[in-house]
């Protein structure tokens, strides 16, 4: 998933130079936020123009027209093209920030999740640090082999939000049905089979219903996943996420 060039270039003659459709869309990103449109609202616009983001990842997040919007990059810096006047790229800071209040300007979101990262070798992900190191992107190594990942703040957060809007939990987690939850459902289907005396089946259902949800293993002390997913609480949600060397995520939820 992770774009080998920032979204807007390309590179041509061993030059990084502008990407014109790409550039337009970052030009377009900037002027529709200082419309007043939010960030979810412009990712909306592009999705629903069937914009992409790129190949391998099309879908836009506000993560991303966050990243695009905070990237000093486009109005020139580390030798990049200009793409951004400084003065549209200022106005712009100037609206996150009031919108943001008092909030840390240096808060990273993406470091709720610094905890849950794991190597596919099993190891945990670590930051390690370098004078070079952007600020919106995170830069880890595997405690355990060593091997290195770098990927930006909106990649990892977009990546863990479409995972979570198309999480559904196991249907059958934790569940192994006992004698009882057995005949009382065997004797439903023969009640269905010839409803004679259609209260007893509806009796003998909500009794098959008891005795199957007393066979999870612990119901009470299971999180309620889906909950905190609506509330955007990926922190509690997940138990781990996995990134490989490019940049492929895997969240396991809880």
């Amino acid at each position: 998933m992770n774009r080998k060039v920032l979204y807007g270039y390309q590179i041509m003659d061993g030059k990084l130079v502008p990407q014109p459709q790409e550039a337009a869309v970052v030009s377009r990103v900037f002027g529709l936020y200082l419309e007043g449109n939010l960030q979810r609202e412009i990712s909306d616009t592009l999705n629903a123009e069937g914009i992409l983001y790129s190949p391998e990842r099309p879908v836009w997040t506000k993560f991303r027209i966050s990243f695009i919007l905070r990237n000093e990059r486009y109005m020139g810096a580390d030798d990049y093209p200009v793409l951004i006047g400084s003065e549209t790229f200022q106005a712009v800071q100037d609206l996150l920030q009031k919108k943001w209040g008092k909030r840390d300007p240096k808060y990273r979101p993406v470091s709720a999740l610094r905890e849950t990262l794991r190597c596919p070798c099993g190891g945990c992900l670590k930051r390690w640090f370098s004078s070079v190191h952007r600020p919106d992107t995170l830069y880890l190594r595997c405690v355990q082999c060593g091997g290195e990942v770098i990927i930006p703040d909106a990649d990892l957060l977009a990546e863990v939000e479409r995972q979570a809007a198309e999480y559904t939990p196991p249907a059958e987690s934790g569940y192994t049905p006992s004698e009882d939850t057995v005949r009382l459902t065997n004797a439903i289907n023969r009640g269905l089979e010839k409803p004679e005396r259609p209260e007893d089946v509806v009796a003998l259902i909500l009794q098959g219903i008891s005795a199957r949800y007393a066979c999870f293993e612990t119901p009470a002390a299971s999180p309620d996943t889906q909950r905190l997913i609506r509330e955007k609480a990926y922190a509690q949600a997940l138990k781990y996420i996995t990134i490989t060397a490019d940049n492929a995520v895997a969240v396991a939820f809880k």
